[in-house]
């Protein structure tokens, strides 16, 4: 790769976690050169407090990831350390099966499946701004003031963007546990 084609990508995917992922995996598969930003790498895919992958809703949502070609079920299915049937009692149309997962295992096991992908560039960086030029996206300015290119712009920052953290009476901006938000990124999206 040429130094100048360090910035410059087909795809860009803006958070790491499992729908940033899902879309990063999903673009490298058809071919695209794709850049992943993420507010710290070592964190992608992190599950919240309850690492639960399954359910009468959510497993709906892991069967559609799964059935193209995703890799949420697949990881699950590498980490989990407990799967149970849900509501059997309650009859086989509101039967689901939930997995708890191992967060740590899962996190790094879906990292490696990122960073091992030829297709694909992690980075971290927090996304202050897309970029555009005459209506169209053309890319995405990181925190360090960095310009990337892209074709396409995906935005997965789920509770990231302009997250706040409530404690009693105070409020602050905060990602997860400590994390940064993405707190300028909204400016560009209205």
């Amino acid at each position: 790769m040429r130094p100048e084609d360090d910035r410059v990508y087909d795809v860009i995917v803006v958070g790491a976690g499992h729908a940033g992922i899902e879309a990063a995996l999903a673009a490298a598969r058809m071919g695209f050169r794709v850049l992943v930003l993420a507010v710290n790498p070592d964190t992608v895919g992190w599950a919240p407090c309850n690492p639960a992958v399954g359910g009468p809703a959510k497993g709906v949502v892991v069967r559609e990831i799964d059935a193209l070609g995703g890799e949420m079920a697949k990881t699950t299915d590498e980490t989990m350390i407990n799967v149970r049937m849900l509501n059997v009692s309650k009859g086989p149309a509101v039967r689901a099966l939930r997995a708890q997962i191992d967060k740590i295992s899962y996190s790094r096991t879906m990292k490696r499946k990122l960073e091992t992908n030829p297709n694909i560039v992690l980075r971290h960086g927090i996304v202050e701004r897309i970029l555009t030029e005459k209506g169209r996206v053309k890319g995405v300015v990181d925190n360090y003031g960095i310009d990337y290119l892209g074709k396409a712009v995906i935005v997965t920052t789920g509770t990231f963007l302009r997250g706040k953290i409530f404690i009693g009476r105070s409020t602050f901006p905060a990602g997860r546990m400590g994390e940064f938000p993405a707190t300028k990124l909204t400016e560009s999206l209205i």
